[in-house]
């Protein structure tokens, strides 16, 4: 079988609260024991534990992709990739114009907020982890899907996840439907949160507190499986063996994402003088402004002194 480039990239960590069950560190650090190039971490609404997660990267030789997940109000979830730092400043203002308006750990973001700031990111939407009675994704993800296309264009993909449910054939069948009709290429993803199979009975836990039930009650509430691991690209292949574009689609999403961390650096603000002044004519003018304010046009000879030792 020919083994096709996969780069996982959608992977939640524990700095998505009490829902990943792994540290960023470990996720990097599997994908590198399974020989991955890069991967990209995808916490909700929050680029929280990507720094910890590039720094590992970097350890490991590998490079992370920063990105992040955003859940919004009205319509399906997005996984966002910045291809450029101006991009990263567009995902960075976008993030704060949600926590702004929520109360504090909450990130209240709609359609148009991600509209009008999309300009250089990849978007991968989420889809439905479940099809209706029909077999058949609902309407109201169809049409939301419409205006993704619409609105993004060729920075679109649309997510191929397996979640185990019975139906994932089928599901992938009318995802793969709807890529060839709608013209959104498939991505391939496995929805990561955590990097060991072992890390599912942490996840449940973390499912339980978050939805204040117990082990015995939560039910569909927790996964139905131990498969959201970090799985090997070779496992990735088998899996998604009848959709090799979907595989092939990760590698043109990572290509395009050259934006990383090490670029960003402090950019001392220029400083705001009137008159052609230099800044340090500005300080001395202002300073001795200040004196005169407050003492008159007799200042005090030590209060001088201490001026002109400060200046």
């Amino acid at each position: 079988m020919e083994i096709y480039g996969y780069t996982e990239l959608q992977a939640t960590s524990n700095f998505s609260f009490l829902r990943g069950a792994s540290h960023p560190e470990e996720l990097v650090g599997q994908a590198a024991e399974f020989g991955y190039k890069e991967i990209a971490v995808t916490d909700r609404n929050s680029l929280a534990g990507i720094v910890r997660a590039h720094v590992e990267a970097r350890a490991k030789g590998m490079r992370l992709i920063p990105a992040c997940r955003l859940d919004l109000l009205d319509g399906a979830s997005l996984l966002a990739y910045p291809t450029s730092q101006e991009a990263y400043g567009n995902l960075s203002a976008l993030l704060t114009k949600g926590n702004l308006r929520a109360e504090k750990g909450e990130c209240h973001l709609y359609r148009r907020d991600v509209y009008e700031h999309a300009a250089g990111m990849k978007f991968i939407v989420v889809a439905p982890a479940i099809l209706d009675k029909a077999f058949e994704f609902d309407t109201a993800f169809k049409n939301g899907l419409r205006e993704y296309r619409d609105i993004f264009g060729e920075a679109l993909y649309l997510a191929a996840t397996r979640y185990y449910h019975g139906d994932d054939a089928k599901r992938l069948h009318r995802l793969d439907q709807l890529s060839k009709n709608l013209k959104i290429p498939l991505a391939a993803t496995n929805d990561v949160h955590y990097h060991i199979p072992a890390r599912r009975q942490l996840q449940d836990v973390l499912t339980c507190i978050r939805e204040k039930c117990t082990i015995h009650t939560a039910g569909f509430r927790l996964h139905a499986n131990a498969e959201r691991y970090l799985k090997p690209q070779a496992e990735m292949n088998r899996l998604f063996r009848r959709y090799p574009e979907a595989l092939l689609h990760t590698q043109e999403i990572a290509a395009a994402c050259r934006f990383s961390l090490d670029s960003l650096k402090y950019v001392y603000p220029k400083e705001i003088t009137s008159e052609g002044r230099t800044p340090q004519e500005e300080l001395t003018r202002l300073a001795w402004e200040g004196a005169r304010r407050h003492y008159g046009e007799r200042i005090p000879e030590k209060i001088s002194a201490s001026i002109c030792h400060e200046l």
